[in-house]
């Protein structure tokens, strides 16, 4: 990614400016009566809250798996705009499968509360692996970047509690919530 195209991406988030993506739902079947979709996916920068929900889903990716999920300059790597192999992608989308699609739900939805389960089944029925990578982005570039893996770094380094920790807490609450 140029400097330029960096630094567009940053302004936008600064400025708040949503992104919006063309999305095609083919698949419509469990999108209930007198709703409509509209032809795009729109993401809002993250609230305070939807980045305290986010963070640990974040952290709970392994950073090597994170940073190829991201586009890479081109002169890193051999392959086209700075694409890993399909294989490659496919096996990081298995690996973290549920956990993408939570992250995409909340930065998508971006408001007190979850998302609609019907919105959930609509996004479940309708995305593929290059869509949830896509999703992800935008989710993560509203989030600025650049600045979000700096504060993890910083975070990591000046939090009381380990990124184990953090990972683990975030399971213990979610055994209490499955009760």
């Amino acid at each position: 990614m140029s400097v330029l195209t960096n630094l567009y991406f940053e302004s936008e988030a600064i400025t708040e400016q949503p992104v919006e993506i063309a999305f095609k739902f083919d698949n419509k079947e469990n999108v209930p009566k007198g709703k409509e979709l509209g032809d795009k996916i729109v993401i809002k920068p993250a609230t305070v809250r939807t980045w305290f929900r986010m963070k640990p889903l974040l952290m709970s990716i392994d950073r090597e798996d994170y940073n190829k999920l991201l586009p890479q300059p081109p002169s890193e790597t051999p392959f086209m705009e700075g694409e890993i192999p399909d294989s490659e992608l496919i096996a990081i989308v298995a690996k973290y499968d549920e956990l993408l699609m939570e992250i995409i739900f909340l930065g998508i939805h971006n408001k007190k509360g979850d998302m609609p389960d019907w919105f959930k089944e609509v996004l479940r029925d309708n995305c593929n692996w290059r869509d949830i990578r896509i999703l992800f982005n935008a989710i993560v570039f509203r989030l600025g970047v650049q600045s979000f893996c700096k504060s993890i770094t910083t975070a990591a380094s000046v939090s009381p509690m380990t990124e184990a920790e953090i990972i683990a807490a975030q399971k213990n609450l979610e055994s209490w919530t499955n009760l």
